[in-house]
């Protein structure tokens, strides 16, 4: 059986998939779907998939039945681009005392993430789930919108005005890395095909790599794909990192902590990565 490999819409995960993508890498019998993080957590649950780029909170809520793939996240210190909380209205996260904020079907660690940095605040706000990423109809009926990858990378870019970053929110209040998805696999995958799984996990990495070596054209391409300039995704990318050192474990565990101080997490999840 192949392994059933999510990707997602979103630049950041083109950049690790760069040379998966355009065939400089293979990974043998590998089969690729693509969908939103949060989307891709539920066919991680339900067995549809085997491995994803998923958000970090997904990983925390079903730590029983998943394994992170060591080495890779998609992770910042501080400032984003891409995490972004949009108003027309206030100018502050203070202002949103007793409003209404929206966040988007496409994502859920920087949902809980604004939900963190909110209750920490000891700022009241009412939170409304939206399903689409559309920045118009989102304040429609609220007085901020939560965007995140290539919707909040635009929006940007096009001038919308926002509030925070709420990489660089977290980086104040904690000092530490933000990690806002994993690579993970489902158990069952693991014990099912744990020699395909390494061999993918090699793949990345040497896709990766591949990255890293051809940054101009990644840039270029990456660019004219969303519509901005070469440099405003430049300045986008080289704000994230894709490991998962010592640094994105601890502040990987500080998010784990906060989420569930502020009652998002019923408990601490296990961390427990794929052996290679």
């Amino acid at each position: 059986m192949s392994l059933r490999i999510g990707t997602t819409h979103f630049k950041n995960t083109d950049f690790i998939l760069y040379a998966v993508k355009r065939g400089l890498v293979t990974a043998n019998g590998a089969s690729y779907h693509t969908g939103h993080p949060p989307a891709l957590g539920r066919m991680l649950r339900e067995g549809t998939l085997d491995i994803a780029p998923t958000s970090s909170i997904i990983y925390a809520q079903n730590h029983r039945d998943l394994l992170i793939l060591p080495d890779f996240s998609i992770n910042a210190r501080g400032r984003t681009m891409s995490i972004l909380l949009f108003s027309d209205e206030i100018l502050s996260l203070r202002e949103l005392e007793a409003r209404r904020v929206t966040v988007p079907g496409t994502s859920a660690s920087s949902s809980a993430l604004l939900e963190i940095i909110l209750k920490w605040k000891d700022i009241h706000a009412e939170i409304i789930h939206h399903e689409e990423p559309d920045l118009d109809s989102m304040l429609d009926i609220s007085d901020a919108a939560l965007l995140i990858g290539d919707q909040a990378l635009k929006a940007n870019y096009d001038g919308r005005t926002f509030i925070a970053d709420l990489g660089e929110e977290w980086a104040r209040l904690t000092g530490k890395k933000m990690v806002y998805a994993l690579w993970v696999i489902t158990k069952e995958a693991a014990e099912r095909e744990p020699e395909k799984v390494r061999e993918f996990y090699h793949a990345l990495r040497r896709s990766r790599e591949l990255a890293y070596r051809n940054l101009g054209p990644l840039f270029s391409t990456l660019a004219r794909e969303l519509g901005v300039s070469m440099d405003f995704m430049m300045r986008h990318l080289t704000t994230l990192d894709y490991t998962l050192g010592k640094e994105e474990m601890e502040g990987l565990e500080e998010y784990f902590r906060q989420a569930r101080r502020f009652g998002i997490l019923d408990e601490m999840p296990g961390i427990n990565l794929f052996e290679v």
